[in-house]
C-alpha cells in the first residue's frame, strides 16, 4: 500500500492479484473473470484505475475485454486490437500489458507481430471508474471473436486503484502524522 498525501487530499493506493483461465477461440460469447477487491479503507470513491493483463497464446488482434466495476460502471479495455488500423489485427500471440490513462499508445493501434509489453491506454476510459467504490466484485468479460487464431490464455490479472481515504482512516493517518512531527521536534531540542 502506497500512501500519498498533499496539503488537499491523501490518497492510498493498492494493487490486488486476480486468477485467469482459457479464453475460448472464436467464442464471442466469452469469459467472465471474477475478482474480489477487499482492502482496508477502500470504501471511499476511486480516483484512479490501473488494469494489469497477463495472456498467453491465441492471436491478440481477436481479442475484446472490459472490465465492470461493484457499481456497474463498465469500462472497454481492447476491442480487437490493431484491427481499427489496418484491418488485420495486431498479430502477436499474448500480452503482458498495464492499461492506464496515462499510457502514451492506445491498445487499439497496436499493430507489433510479438507479444506486446508495457503500458498502454485501454480503448475506452478508466478514468469513468472515477467515484466507483473499490471494495467489492470487479467482473473482466474477455472474448474471442475469431475462429483459427488458437486459445487465449488468461495467466492474471491484476487491478490498481487510488482512492481518498474514509474520513476515520485520513485522521487516523494525519494524527500519527502529527506525533511522528513532534517526537522530531522534541528530539530536535534535546540536541
Amino acid at each position: 500500500m502506497v500512501l500519498t498525501a498533499t496539503w488537499a487530499q491523501a490518497t492510498l493506493t493498492q494493487t490486488q492479484s486476480f486468477s485467469g483461465g482459457a479464453i475460448a477461440d472464436g467464442n464471442p460469447l466469452g469469459t467472465v473473470f471474477s475478482g474480489t477487491y477487499s482492502q482496508t479503507g477502500f470504501n471511499s470513491p476511486v480516483l484512479n484505475a490501473t488494469v494489469g493483463l497477463d495472456i498467453t497464446g491465441g492471436y491478440n488482434g481477436d481479442l475484446y475485454a472490459y472490465l465492470v466495476a461493484p457499481n456497474g460502471t463498465l469500462v472497454m479495455l481492447m476491442n480487437q486490437p490493431g484491427v481499427s488500423v489496418n484491418g488485420f489485427g495486431a498479430s502477436g500471440a499474448g500480452m503482458n500489458i498495464t492499461l492506464s490513462d496515462s499510457g502514451s499508445t492506445g491498445i487499439q493501434g497496436v499493430t507489433s507481430g510479438s507479444v506486446l509489453t508495457g503500458t498502454y491506454s485501454a480503448a475506452g476510459t478508466l478514468g469513468t471508474f472515477n467515484n466507483s467504490t473499490a471494495n467489492g466484485t470487479w467482473q473482466l468479460f474477455f472474448a474471442d471473436l475469431s475462429s483459427g487464431g488458437g486459445t487465449s490464455t488468461l495467466n492474471g490479472w491484476t487491478l490498481t486503484l487510488t482512492v481518498v481515504p474514509e474520513p476515520v482512516m485520513l485522521a487516523l493517518i494525519l494524527f500519527c502524522g502529527m506525533l511522528l512531527a513532534l517526537a522530531g521536534l522534541r528530539w530536535a531540542w534535546r540536541v
